[in-house]
């Protein structure tokens, strides 16, 4: 039984600057894990060690001790990236960011009289996968993430909130810096549109248009990616499955430069490359590791965890672009929604939970008023009525699990149920 050893480096180095309603807080953490992965079998045993001193030959010896004869899965051949890569350069200084994010705080609460809270991550993440042999895959990552946070109240008692996350690679310190100034202004922009917002009437309930924003696109191809894991239930039917129309193609593009997702190998270290998912609306591919690969006749790439059972999931998802411009899908709305950011996004059974920041209602083509609206679903039989895609894709980060994910979407339309 063919036996894969290799030997896993993690380190972290991230100061925080928060500033909280008047309050400044700089904090710096640096961590080590050293770990030993083997794999027989199809079955992983790891064992990992935090701190310099930990002997990776120890760790090899335990991992080993623990292997048995038991078969988890086949476990596919796979191109094993070798070499080292560098991503990001430089960071501003501390004491920059911390005088930024208070004159950027000072300066909402005059024009609404919010509290406000700004944190900045400043992460230099590296890690390191050493085989038997001497082969070796390094990637040193810096990159910024950004949260924002303001919660007020209207003259009239009612409360208005307003959040954003997003995070940066940091090629440049002049770049990270204008970064956080325009997710200021966007988050800045999303409580001017709440402050007058008005109740969904009992007779605009139900299915009705909608326009998702690239924000609410973005989460919805993202909960898309959970049903395209192999660890989905029955997700080997999906494949060759129409799931949207013909103009809905979905890709994971992993090399994507100016996300902070970008990797060229992934926690197996196997070479990572752009996967086709979604193609004319008919589902080719799913994300896979060694171990799912080799049932499913697919390649793996898409493995995240380091220290633990290494989880197919996306790096970089991208929804290919269509002709619509955004002025345009309005305009071709008689009636309907547009829903901007939003708060939160769940796959439940059967179709895509999501919960917006802020929504509009549409009449004869024109916005007309903001509009509170509780949740959308947006059931996955319904995702065929994908109508109109836009020209303009903008990129959200987020996190999984712990793990950096990014998603590149335009705008769309089809149809959902509101509440």
């Amino acid at each position: 039984m063919n036996i894969y050893i290799d030997r896993v480096r993690y380190q972290e180095t991230v100061t925080q600057i928060s500033y909280r309603d008047g309050s400044i807080e700089i904090n710096s953490l640096t961590a080590s894990v050293i770990g030993a992965r083997v794999n027989r079998g199809g079955c992983w045993y790891i064992v990992s060690r935090q701190g310099v001193d930990a002997d990776p030959s120890d760790l090899e010896k335990r991992a080993l001790s623990l292997a048995r004869d038991s078969v988890c899965s086949d476990f596919s051949e796979a191109e094993l990236f070798k070499g080292s890569v560098e991503i990001g350069k430089e960071f501003p200084s501390e004491d920059e960011v911390a005088k930024l994010v208070t004159e950027l705080c000072q300066e909402v609460k005059a024009s609404y009289n919010v509290k406000c809270e700004i944190v900045v991550g400043m992460h230099h993440r590296v890690r390191t996968i050493s085989r038997e042999g001497g082969d070796e895959a390094k990637e040193s990552k810096k990159f910024v993430d950004i949260e924002i946070g303001f919660l007020g109240t209207t003259t009239y008692g009612q409360n208005i909130f307003a959040s954003s996350h997003s995070a940066f690679v940091a090629w440049s310190a002049n770049s990270i810096v204008r970064n956080i100034d325009l997710l200021f202004r966007d988050t800045v922009s999303r409580i001017g549109k709440n402050i007058k917002v008005k109740a969904l009437k009992p007779y605009e309930v139900g299915r009705s248009q909608i326009i998702l924003g690239n924000e609410a696109t973005a989460a919805l191809i993202h909960e898309i990616s959970h049903m395209l894991s192999p660890l989905y239930p029955h997700s080997i039917r999906l494949i060759g499955f129409k799931l949207f129309p013909d103009e809905f193609n979905l890709y994971d593009e992993p090399n994507t430069h100016d996300t902070p997702a970008i990797r060229f190998f992934d926690d197996e270290g196997v070479t990572t490359r752009k996967r086709v998912l979604i193609e004319n609306g008919v589902i080719r591919d799913l994300h896979h590791t060694r171990a799912t690969a080799k049932s499913f006749s697919s390649e793996p790439g898409s493995a995240h965890g380091l220290f633990t059972n290494p989880t197919p999931f996306h790096t970089t998802l991208v929804l290919a672009s269509g002709d619509w411009g955004e002025r345009e899908m309005i305009e071709e709305t008689k009636r309907g929604f547009l829903i901007d950011g939003i708060s939160i996004a769940m796959l439940e059974e059967g179709y895509i939970r999501i919960v917006p920041q802020t929504s509009f209602l549409i009449e004869n083509g024109e916005i007309v008023e903001s509009i509170k609206i509780r949740e959308v679903r947006v059931p996955l039989q319904t995702l065929k009525t994908v109508n109109a895609i836009s020209k303009n894709p903008r990129t959200r980060v987020s996190e999984e699990k712990g793990w950096i994910v990014s998603e590149i979407a335009p705008q769309i339309r089809l149809e959902g149920f509101v509440y």
